[in-house]
């Protein structure tokens, strides 16, 4: 049975665990020890929330002193995020933590070939978008820069599902390199403190 048909028909309301799940302690320890703790990307409702729906996750990630940082999806997906911007994606993963946790959203700002778009648009899954001026207040920094990765994906001939698969992605390298800055920018914001 395709359970994506159903969801993609009548959408996502809530999601919840049943049943509900312990986190591994070692699991708690870790997020309690992190400096950084990235989120994404990848299927919003599929892979990111049900992490935040395991017990002690969330309350782990509120009382940790990490940095945290939202690498937001490129595209949408039809019957789950498709209307979706970037404040959307951060304010409902804080909703699910339980507190305005993100500290960071990495945006991608190139824009993929028009082929590969139509062919998402096709499917009712659009690129996510981003406006700056929509939610001033917003308690997060967004990093926008070319995160799109140039790399032609090539697939098994044996795979039947490959038409369907994402072809607009992440460069690691990239994003990589932009959260090793975001782990250093603090000690930059001090030092520039102290100049000044």
């Amino acid at each position: 049975m395709n359970h994506n048909f159903f969801i993609e028909k009548i959408g996502i309301k809530k999601n919840y665990l049943e049943p509900k799940a312990n986190a591994n302690p070692q699991a708690i320890k870790k997020i309690l020890e992190a400096d950084l703790i990235i989120i994404g990307p990848g299927n919003h409702y599929c892979s990111i929330i049900p992490n935040f729906l395991v017990d002690g996750i969330s309350e782990a990630i509120c009382r940790s002193k990490a940095k945290v940082v939202y690498n937001c999806n490129l595209v949408n997906k039809k019957g789950h995020t498709e209307k979706f911007d970037l404040d959307d994606y951060a304010n409902d993963i804080n909703k699910y933590i339980g507190k305005e946790r993100i500290d960071f959203a990495t945006f991608n700002t190139k824009i993929p070939g028009k082929k590969l778009i139509k062919k998402y648009e096709n499917q009712k899954n659009p690129l996510v978008k981003f406006d700056c001026k929509k939610n001033p207040d917003r308690n997060f920094r967004v990093v926008q820069a070319d995160f799109l990765s140039g790399k032609n994906i090539l697939f098994d001939k044996a795979d039947k599902i490959s038409g369907v698969r994402s072809f607009i992605r992440h460069d690691s390298e990239k994003l990589a390199k932009i959260l090793v800055m975001i782990m250093e920018l603090g000690d930059y914001e001090n030092i520039i403190k102290n100049i000044i």
